[in-house]
Order: C-alpha cells, then sequence, then structure tokens
C-alpha cells in the first residue's frame, strides 16, 4: 500500500505545472534532418493533469486525417512560385506538419518544441500573445469569439475574400458571412494565430492558390495540435533560411519570431512583437494563478462562449 505521504507527492506530480525553464532547447540551423520524429517526442513529453483552458479538450484531441492536409498543401506548392521558398518546403517540411498528437495544452507545445527543435516557453509565449490560450472559442449559435482563436477580419469586403469567405464555408462547414457579412470572415484561427487567407497579390505573377488559401484551414481550427505543429514548422523552416523573399540566411530565431505576426523582417511591428513575447516569456505568463480564470466574457447579443 502507498503510504498517504507518498500518495500525495505523486497526486501533486502529475498536476505539475511545467518547470519555469521549459524542458526543450534550441536546436541549431543546419539540425533540420536530424530532429526526433514526432513519434519519438510523444515518449519526451512531461505529462501532466495541469491545464489552465479546459475548454481546448475537444480540439486538442482532435487530430486532422493525414489524407486531407497533404492533399491540402499539395494542391498549394511554396517552392515552385519563383524560388520564394526552399525546396525542402514542400518535400520536407510541410509533409512532417500532421497535428498527429492527443494531450493536454502544455503537451501539445512540449510535442511540437521537440519535433521541431525549439524552445517550448517559446511557443508558450507566442501562444499567450495571439489568443491568452485559447485554441477556438464559439458562442452558443456558432459564432467565434474574437481574438480567443479567430480573427483578423477583413475590414471590407472584395472579390478576393468572398472567394475567401466562401472556400471556408465550403471546406469548414460554418459560414462566417452569416455572422459578419459577405466578403468577411475571420483570416487566422487557433491558439497560435495561424492564417489562412492567402492574398491572390502576394501570388502575382503566378495563380492565385485555391480559395485565397494556403492550406491551413479547416485543420489549424479543429485541432490545437496542427495550428501548434504549423507555428513551429515555419519558425524552423525560417530559422534553416528557407524563406527565400523573407530572410535567405536564416539563423535569426527570434527575428521570424517577428515576421510571424508581421509577416516582414525585423520592422517596428515585428521587433515589437518580438519584445511582446519576451516578455510574456520572462513573467511566465502561463504559470499566474491568474491566468488559468481568464476567459472571455458573456455578449448582451449573443449570450456566454461555449
Amino acid at each position: 500500500m502507498v503510504s498517504t505521504d507518498l500518495g500525495l507527492r505523486l497526486a501533486l506530480s502529475s498536476f505539475r505545472a511545467p518547470r519555469p525553464a521549459g524542458y526543450f532547447v534550441l536546436q541549431p540551423q543546419g539540425s533540420w534532418s536530424s530532429l526526433p520524429s514526432g513519434r519519438q517526442c510523444k515518449k519526451r513529453v512531461h505529462y501532466s493533469t495541469w491545464e489552465p483552458r479546459k475548454q481546448n479538450a475537444v480540439p486538442n484531441h482532435t487530430i486532422p486525417n493525414a489524407t486531407a492536409v497533404a492533399a491540402s498543401f499539395a494542391a498549394r506548392p511554396r517552392s515552385t512560385r519563383g524560388g520564394t521558398y526552399a525546396k525542402r518546403w514542400d518535400s520536407w517540411l510541410l509533409p512532417r506538419v500532421k497535428g498527429g498528437f492527443q494531450g493536454r495544452t502544455d503537451e501539445i507545445f512540449q510535442w511540437a518544441a521537440c519535433k521541431w527543435g525549439l524552445k517550448d516557453n517559446m511557443l508558450r509565449g507566442i501562444a499567450v500573445r495571439e489568443s491568452t490560450w485559447f485554441q477556438y472559442e464559439t458562442y452558443p449559435s456558432g459564432r467565434c469569439v474574437l481574438n480567443y482563436g479567430c480573427g483578423d477580419m477583413f475590414s471590407s469586403s472584395t472579390q478576393p475574400s468572398k472567394i475567401y469567405c466562401d472556400g471556408q464555408t465550403a471546406v469548414g462547414t460554418y459560414d462566417y458571412q452569416a455572422d459578419f457579412g459577405s466578403g468577411i470572415c475571420p483570416k487566422t484561427f487557433s491558439i497560435a494565430g495561424v492564417m489562412s487567407w492567402d492574398d491572390p497579390a502576394w501570388q502575382d505573377p503566378f495563380p492565385a492558390w485555391k480559395d485565397n488559401q494556403n492550406g491551413t484551414f479547416p485543420f489549424n481550427r479543429n485541432s490545437t495540435a496542427f495550428a501548434v505543429d504549423y507555428l513551429a514548422s515555419y519558425l524552423r523552416g525560417c530559422y534553416e533560411g528557407w524563406v527565400k523573399w523573407l530572410h535567405p540566411e536564416g539563423g535569426d530565431i527570434w527575428g521570424c519570431v517577428g515576421s510571424w505576426y508581421a509577416g516582414d523582417w525585423r520592422s517596428s511591428r515585428a521587433n515589437g512583437y518580438i519584445r511582446r513575447v519576451k516578455n510574456e516569456i520572462l513573467s511566465h505568463t502561463w504559470l499566474d494563478p491568474a491566468f488559468a480564470r481568464i476567459t472571455p466574457g458573456c455578449d448582451p447579443t449573443f449570450g456566454c462562449p461555449n
């Protein structure tokens, strides 16, 4: 029989929050080919019942269909567009993004950090800024709660935004335009703020991608692991220097973090975002007891989020 003291210690250890320093370190530029697999990283996660975002339970245990993910990315190749991305982006990096993990929110950060050779605290800090660790909050009607897993709405309706929003409805089984208006819908989804929109002007002179989407939707909305997997893959690819139009030398992981938000390299917007993420990491915001009590409020029109 386990003693009362030992039993209490075992119970407390199972509820343990991640240690402030995190568990994984940044693997150097050029180490991409030796990174562990998602299967290997499942064994390296520090599992615990600690969960400040119980609202994420369903997407945390949703793994997207791997065939559908692969087809979505294959229909929108990056490296064939005038050399804007290295060939490895299509041949190695994107095929590795599957979201093949189920677990609690922090366990997902650990798994992705291990898989892509990144610091897990970096992923935690980014997610604080992007969503306060909410994967996808909705009101009873299904309308998404802005800034809690969906956001970056179009400021006005255009023909390209209409194509994008219509395509979103077709593959995502929810009509955001019914909530926000014709040609108005979220560009980004998830705990990590993964962008789904791809402006046709970004592809010029090449043809626009199907539905003006980059291939991440609806997987980034439905699966926390996919969203964090995709974020981490981008940071690794950027760090390796495979985003040729942005920073082909690579080697600056914080510049890559800034570009995730700003879409450019070391601009004032990008550097401001870097400072904010670093502050979240320095403060270990997710370990503050008040963090778990954050929740989107009720709306007089739409009710209380589910």
